[in-house]
């Protein structure tokens, strides 16, 4: 079952900062916020598995409730870190694009800069 479906059967909450959130809330979080309570998530699944050698067991058992709240909070965290990854690279783009045509613009202008008062006037005329 998708993780989003089970979040919102459960009502899961998630601890942040902010306080409690809704899992629609999360995505209103800075990364800087979202880090911090994927970090905070990652040590509370690991506080479950204290005795170093745990994972070794295979009877070892892993609060799905909270791998849910892990697993969503990193999904979240990497989905927006792809989309500030995307508007960058777009922001990029466009003012390269815009360089580009100012150069342009240039070169234009250096054109009839070179042209005879004659060859303008033709141009006026044209």
């Amino acid at each position: 079952m998708d993780i989003y479906k089970q979040a919102t059967k459960k009502g899961l909450r998630f601890a942040t900062s902010k306080g409690n959130l809704s899992t629609e809330q999360l995505f209103q979080l800075t990364q800087t916020d979202l880090a911090t309570t994927v970090k905070n998530q990652k040590k509370l699944l690991n506080r479950d598995n204290e005795d170093g050698l745990s994972f070794l067991d295979e009877s070892s058992t892993v609060d799905e409730t909270e791998q849910l709240r892990f697993d969503i909070l990193k999904d979240v965290y990497l989905t927006k870190k792809a989309d500030a990854e995307a508007l960058r690279e777009a922001r990029a783009k466009k003012e390269n694009k815009q360089k580009i045509l100012d150069l342009i613009s240039k070169k234009k202008d250096g054109e009839l800069e070179n042209k005879s008062i004659t060859e303008l006037e033709a141009m006026l005329d044209a």
